[in-house]
């Protein structure tokens, strides 16, 4: 019998240590599936920063030229300071 005690012991030990692991908020499967969402968030996030750092270096570049493109220098006089030139219709797109 206290062979019997000993290996119940023996083999339920790892079993329930491994249960405790797979199911516990902090190390578990719950554990997992939250981190994998924040990671896919970071993800997200950093896609999107990525795509505003490359649209602001595009706009970078027009401007270096020796002769620096009218379209983007125009839209940039409306956005920041409000002036239109007469008989031009402007579409807000952003307060829509």
């Amino acid at each position: 019998m206290k062979k019997f005690k000993i290996l119940l012991v023996i083999f339920l030990l790892p079993i329930t240590f491994t249960m405790y692991y797979l199911t516990s908020e902090k190390y578990g499967l719950s554990a997992y599936i939250d981190k994998q969402k924040t990671l896919d968030a970071i993800i997200n996030k950093n896609i999107n920063t990525q795509k505003k750092i490359n649209e602001f270096k595009n706009k970078i570049e027009l401007l270096k030229q020796s002769t620096p493109d009218q379209d983007l220098l125009n839209e940039k006089v409306q956005e920041i300071l409000g002036k239109v030139e007469k008989g031009s219709l402007i579409i807000n797109i952003e307060n829509l």
